[in-house]
């Protein structure tokens, strides 16, 4: 039980540092935003959003007069609003007049927060940062803060930072000037329900709901509150100012101020920026963003879930135990969305789900490899319970033997049936000799088929070559039927009947090939063990069995370095060789060459093999010593070959690279170490 819960646990915290693993335990997130639905909006704040109505109501082109926004300020400070946040950036210059209207409403109000920003400029060589601020005559007048959002790969805001090193965010900004303390003093409202660490990490934003759950007011109906909007909605409130089009309002952006949420895949469609900003606000006015457990406590919590659960399943019965897992996974699922509605708490639901399903997995295997066990040991109980009745109805013929002894005729029946036993336990002797003599046998037969597989290939060619060669006798008109037509159709009737016996020749071999092969991986007597190996004496070996498919077709032009004994599986690393080196020659469709380099490095061995070849496909070069993966024409290969050869390089503590491009080659590039870390591979 607590084995299967460790193994579940060590398999999920490996899965948990996979960039895919981590995206997916967001959509688990975004999960829990849905279930858990919108929040009802907060009380202390109001957008006042550039919308698609305000730009036809207001019927100007953007960027509107810094007076009209001078005028908004004015009256958004007369009905009573505590601070006013613009997250618009002020950083061009307009006309004198204008920039001093705004700079003289900011000035009057004092209550005003303005937004800065950053422009990041990537560059192969270097990275360069710089910061816009607003205008130094505003700048001087009133706060600003950056919006810091912090943007994930699957494009959705879900984090965001409160202070950076150099300069605080927007929210906070507007949250220290509507507790009071817009410098930052000492005793700043922030680090009463903030520390200081977590002021500088990114935290989770718990969005209220989907776009427009905030209450939003349009820029038109702003600047005419009285006649447009109900009193009091102002007051004593925090307004943001921004945008809210689908499209963006400034010539020089190229997107519009929105972002995806967690509640975007649901309301189809983003939530803008300023929105964004305002749900950053009210969590810190609620002291209420998401929470997630460190990765201490989660590996605790993860470890202590793999146990109850394996404990749980170790106490059910076997066939509830496929229920069983849904209800738990579905149970978990709840409980997750619970606190994650009730203490702002995210727990790894998609983590969670696989300690489930693996732990359940882990006491199926466990089970079936019990059932293994217990049908192999009353096997074994029924054949000892056989072998002691063949020995009893052996005594019982030997004792009918012996009484029937007497009798002339049942002596000869007795006689005859003594000798069939003793003629079957010959038999059997000579059975078990075969049985061990094949390992060696069927060694023996190896490289003997395989010479009569290879010659019945020059064969089949040869006689090609030879039907290429016969003249075709002219058939003159009027000649009687014993004439040059007959003799050509016996002819091709002949070669066609030869064809036929050469490929029911090869397919004989063939078939007597995989046999002996068959036989030699079953006996195993081809692995000495870790031996003393002259690496360049197994590179010969295997250029000389694969001398057909080399000769007269591709230059070998070998290099060969100093090379140490090497501490090895010879028959295994042969066997690379031959996969290498046999694919090489595959991939030369007419003439070529092939390099064989061999180099001493210090501990380790260097071995490089390189063709001219057809080469492999970029995006093909990350699957190649896949199990299976072949870029071979059907037939032509299994895809076992290169995964082999990987897996016993491996074993050996070494390496195995490759380098391919399309029409000009591919080499591979092994590197071994002289002796063996271990005693057996």
């Amino acid at each position: 039980m607590v084995l299967v819960a460790a193994a579940a646990f060590g398999i999920t915290l490996l899965l948990t540092n996979l960039s895919f693993f981590a995206f997916m335990e967001l959509k688990g997130l975004d999960l829990l935003f849905t279930l858990r639905g919108p929040l009802p909006p907060p009380e202390d704040i109001v957008i006042v959003a550039i919308d698609e109505p305000s730009m036809a109501e207001m019927g100007q082109q953007w960027p509107w007069p810094r007076s009209l926004h001078a005028q908004l300020i004015r009256k958004l400070h007369q009905a009573g609003a505590r601070v006013i946040g613009f997250d618009i950036l002020f950083a061009e210059p307009s006309t004198p007049a204008e920039d001093q209207a705004f700079a003289q409403a900011l000035k009057d109000t004092k209550n005003v927060v303005l937004v800065s920003a950053l422009s990041v400029m990537n560059d192969p060589l270097f990275r360069h940062t710089v910061r816009l601020d607003p205008l130094p005559a505003f700048r001087n007048i009133a706060i600003t803060g950056h919006p810091l959002l912090n943007v994930d790969a699957d494009g959705l805001a879900r984090r965001t930072r409160l202070l950076a090193l150099d300069m605080p965010s927007f929210a906070l900004q507007v949250f220290r000037r509507f507790m009071g303390n817009p410098a930052g003093a000492i005793g700043m409202p922030e680090q009463k329900r903030f520390s200081q660490q977590a002021l500088l990490q990114n935290v989770l934003i718990n969005y209220q709901g989907p776009a427009r759950t905030i209450k939003t007011v349009s820029y038109y109906q702003a600047i005419d509150d009285k006649q447009m909007l109900p009193p009091g909605i102002f007051t004593d409130k925090i307004v943001l100012v921004g945008w809210s089009l689908e499209g963006t309002a400034e010539p020089q952006r190229t997107t519009g101020d929105f972002f995806l949420t967690p509640f975007s895949w649901i309301a189809q469609g983003a939530t803008s920026g300023v929105e964004v900003q305002a749900t950053i606000i009210s969590n810190m006015l609620e002291g209420q963003f998401i929470r997630q457990l460190d990765s201490g406590q989660r590996g605790l919590l993860l470890f202590a879930l793999a146990l109850l659960i394996s404990a749980f399943f170790a106490w059910i019965n076997p066939a509830a135990a496929p229920l069983a897992a849904i209800l738990c996974s579905s149970l978990l699922l709840a409980l997750a969305e619970w606190t994650f509605a009730k203490a702002h708490l995210w727990l790894p639901v998609l983590s969670g789900t696989l300690i489930i399903v693996l732990v359940y997995s882990g006491h199926l295997l466990v089970r079936v490899l019990n059932s293994e066990r217990e049908r192999r040991l009353l096997l074994e109980a029924v054949n000892r319970d056989l072998e002691i009745k063949v020995v009893e109805r052996t005594q019982e013929l030997l004792s009918a033997h012996q009484e029937l002894s007497e009798r002339h005729l049942l002596l000869e029946t007795a006689y005859r049936d003594l000798a069939t036993t003793q003629e079957q336990l010959v038999h059997s002797e000579k059975m078990a000799s075969l049985g061990m003599l094949v390992a060696g046998i069927a060694h023996e037969l190896n490289n003997p088929i395989s010479y009569v597989h290879s010659n019945l290939e020059f064969i089949e060619d040869y006689v090609e070559r030879l039907a290429g060669m016969i003249p075709t006798p002219v058939v003159y008109p009027g000649q009687s039927d014993d004439t040059p037509s007959k003799r050509i159709n016996h002819l091709e009737a002949t070669l066609k009947t030869l064809r036929e016996l050469i490929a029911s020749c090869q397919e004989g071999s063939e078939r007597v090939k995989k046999i002996v092969l068959d036989l030699r991986a079953f006996s195993r007597t081809d692995d000495p063990g870790l031996a003393l190996a002259d690496l360049h004496q197994g590179i010969e070996s295997t250029l000389n069995l694969l001398r057909h498919q080399y000769q007269d077709r591709i230059n070998l032009h070998r290099d060969y370095g100093s090379l140490p004994l090497v501490e090895c599986h010879p028959g295994q690393i042969n066997q690379v060789f031959m996969n290498i080196l046999q694919n090489a020659a595959q991939a030369i469709p007419k003439h070529g060459d092939v390099w064989i380099h061999t180099e001493a490095l210090d501990e380790w061995v260097k071995i490089a093999i390189r063709d001219n070849g057809v080469g492999i496909a970029e995006e093909h070069l990350n699957r190649i010593f896949d199990p299976f993966f072949t870029t071979k024409d059907i037939g032509m290969g299994t895809g076992l070959g290169l995964s082999i050869s990987y897996g016993i390089i491996k074993k050996h503590n070494g390496e195995i690279q490759i380098k391919s491009k399309i029409h000009e080659g591919t080499e591979f590039i092994i590197e071994l170490p002289v002796h063996s870390p271990g005693k057996a591979v």
